[in-house]
């Protein structure tokens, strides 16, 4: 008779990532990169805060990544993001240099960064790293 084997541990869920970023071309980089390093879901992606606004609600995110694509009202950008989701953590993705990004963030990872470090970030800014 075989022997039993050990008691499995459960899997995590994934982290339920949505994006924003204008750029279609860096969203869908972005998306595959993550999805070849696992333990990432993306549950959404949005070109500009008001895509963002309508899309997010409806989206189970734990993190958004956020790019500072909002030129007409860039300090209301954060808190417009936390209405529409309001469970999930922000995490800056920019191309900004840290002193010059906002305030009111959970994370900042600058977009010069690897995909190893990203997926840090997002592990770490859901709190499961």
């Amino acid at each position: 008779m075989a022997e039993p084997l050990p008691p499995s541990r459960p899997v995590p869920a994934p982290i339920r990532v949505f994006h924003c970023d204008d750029s279609a071309a860096f969203r869908l980089l972005v998306r595959e990169m993550l999805l070849e390093l696992g333990g990432v879901e993306m549950v959404g992606e949005a070109e500009d805060l008001d895509e963002a606004l309508v899309r997010l609600p409806a989206a189970p995110a734990d993190v958004v990544l956020v790019d500072l694509f909002e030129h007409d009202r860039p300090e209301r950008l954060l808190p417009l993001l936390r209405e529409a989701a309001p469970a999930a953590r922000m995490l800056l993705y920019t191309g900004m240099p840290g002193d010059r990004v906002p305030t009111g963030a959970d994370g900042h990872i600058h977009k010069s960064v690897s995909f190893t470090d990203l997926h840090r970030a997002i592990l770490e800014a859901a709190g499961s790293a």
